[in-house]
């Protein structure tokens, strides 16, 4: 093969721009334009030649995949006063700007559009949790936060009014709380959604709340497995739990909440008593009231109606305690992103306080 292909470009140049390190050069551009012409005018007929220029090719849109995913870096600082705090995270603008961030009562979440690189300010005195996308800064208290967003350089700061928010209490001590689905049980897919893995997002978030709260929270499952359903409910009542919910989704636009109806009752109330498909019978009043002051949380938090649903589910029938099955709205008609689920976690909690007044 001839060492020149093309004015301007020699063989020696090709191997430069198939090395990825010089992928940035400006002068890129043009030599694609003379491989081009290299292909179709000069040597179209030279097999190796072409071969060089589909590995160029394939090279060159492997790196551009790989520079689209580039790592970021994201300094932390902070600032202290008296009774406040002033957390800021600055970065590229565009690299901002695509970034959403929400609060819970005793965590600021952070979700970056691509992976990032953490750069924190010294003696940073809050617990942070960093995995992939996500930035987690756990509270010490319960405080008041508000998010704002600045120019020049860009920023998301957070300023933390330090004492705790007036919100009712919780009176019940133990929950258990079912993630649906897990494993190689999906759910309901709905393009890159998995309702396995919204329940289990929305069940971490709502133990990570209950437990800085002081209670005793059970998860019947922590991470993405598969768990038949007697196993769940070998596992409710054995933690004889105070309160009980499990998250599912549907293929609707609505909330939906079960309320537990038995059937086929015995007459025989001993009985009764040891049939596991009717543990739920003294506690279904207090499951009508806890699903129905979850329901008007949400209702009252999402401005939707909630449907609400009799039925003889054996998950609920068969639990020993107060339950609730709550059913979230497919994807197709809510975007479950931090915001949303961060909404939905606050209100199931005003819900729960509700329930025990």
């Amino acid at each position: 093969m001839s060492s020149t292909f093309g004015r301007g470009f020699n063989s020696r140049r090709l191997h430069q721009i198939v090395s990825l390190k010089f992928f940035h050069n400006p002068d890129v551009y043009r030599d694609i334009f003379h491989l081009y012409y290299l292909l179709f005018i000069v040597e179209k007929n030279n097999f190796q030649v072409k071969k060089v220029f589909f590995i160029f090719l394939a090279v060159a849109l492997m790196a551009g995949s790989l520079s689209a995913q580039q790592t970021k870096e994201v300094l932390l600082k902070f600032s202290k006063q008296e009774g406040q705090m002033r957390i800021v995270l600055e970065a590229e603008e565009t690299f901002l700007k695509k970034t959403e961030a929400v609060t819970l009562p005793f965590q600021i979440k952070v979700k970056f559009p691509g992976p990032f690189n953490l750069i924190s300010q010294k003696n940073f005195p809050l617990d942070i949790v960093s995995e992939d996308k996500l930035l987690v800064i756990n509270l010490e208290k319960q405080s008041e936060i508000k998010i704002s967003r600045l120019s020049s350089p860009a920023r998301i700061v957070f300023d933390i009014q330090r004492g705790e928010k007036q919100s009712a209490p919780i009176l019940s001590k133990v929950f258990v709380l079912d993630a649906g689905h897990g494993g190689y049980d999906f759910g309901m897919v709905s393009g890159d959604m998995r309702e396995k893995d919204i329940s289990l997002d929305l069940v971490k978030d709502l133990n990570t709340i209950l437990s800085k709260k002081g209670k005793k929270v059970f998860l019947t499952r922590k991470v993405d497995q598969y768990m038949p359903l007697i196993e769940r409910i070998k596992f409710v009542n054995q933690k004889i739990p105070d309160v009980f919910i499990s998250f599912h989704s549907s293929m609707s636009e609505n909330f939906i909440l079960y309320i537990p109806v038995l059937e086929n009752q015995g007459i025989d109330e001993v009985v009764d008593s040891y049939s596991l498909s009717l543990r739920q019978k003294k506690y279904m009043g207090k499951s009508k009231a806890l699903s129905e002051s979850i329901g008007k949380a949400i209702k009252d938090e999402f401005k939707v109606n909630v449907v609400y649903r009799s039925m003889p589910l054996p998950l609920i029938n068969s639990t020993g305690a107060p339950s609730a099955v709550i059913e979230l709205p497919s994807p197709k008609f809510m975007v479950y992103d931090l915001q949303t689920k961060t909404r939905l976690i606050n209100s199931i909690v005003n819900g729960i306080a509700a329930y025990g007044q």
